[in-house]
């Protein structure tokens, strides 16, 4: 188990949810992974992400999903390209991604409390 964190440490971490417009292969990633890109609202707009989910998604499939997303990280740089925001998931019993994303249709730039 982690270190104790304050609800001041939670609130410091904007989590938002935005719908997948674009899903494609990353090429050159060391790991198969998915480029998607997600718009998050109009305060936000539309971000780019790398994740690793090929395992349980095709790219096709994940067109009009809902998702969560950090969207106050520094940009990470994979295989040359600009990851924006983090896509949040949960490892399934062999480690693979299974991604996070609400029960109901919320609105796009929605922030998790």
């Amino acid at each position: 188990m982690s270190s104790t964190a304050t609800i001041e440490d939670f609130e410091r971490i904007d989590i938002r949810v935005g719908t997948i417009l674009d899903a494609q292969p990353l090429e050159g990633a060391r790991k198969p992974a998915i480029r998607l890109e997600i718009d998050l609202g109009p305060e936000i707009g539309v971000k780019r992400s790398s994740a690793q989910i090929t395992v349980h998604y095709a790219p096709d499939k994940l067109i009009g999903r809902q998702v969560l997303c950090v969207v106050n990280f520094p940009p990470r740089r994979i295989a040359g390209f600009q990851s924006e925001v983090l896509t949040l998931g949960l490892p399934d019993p062999d480690g693979a991604v299974v991604l996070l994303r609400p029960d109901l249709a919320v609105p796009n730039g929605g922030r998790m409390f």
